[in-house]
């Protein structure tokens, strides 16, 4: 399995507007960071994060692991 890191796919601006919604998203809404980033990032940009990471990636995952990164990183 690939391992990559979200430098490998997103911008810094991205980057950054990830731990905004993880900031907005705190709590009992956290359930909604997902889609926030889903939504907001990782759709518009499909096609350029699709040819960094050289193949087709489905956005709901990429969110998925955003989270998580997210996540580990707030510990």
């Amino acid at each position: 399995m690939k391992q990559v890191t979200l430098q490998d796919f997103l911008t810094d601006t991205e980057i950054n507007r990830c731990v905004q919604l993880w900031k907005e998203h705190s709590g009992a809404r956290r359930k909604t960071f997902v889609d926030a980033v889903m939504t907001e990032i990782i759709s518009p940009n499909m096609d350029r994060i699709n040819k960094s990471l050289g193949q087709e990636n489905d956005p709901r995952f990429l969110a998925y692991a955003i989270e998580y990164v997210m996540g580990q990183a707030s510990k």
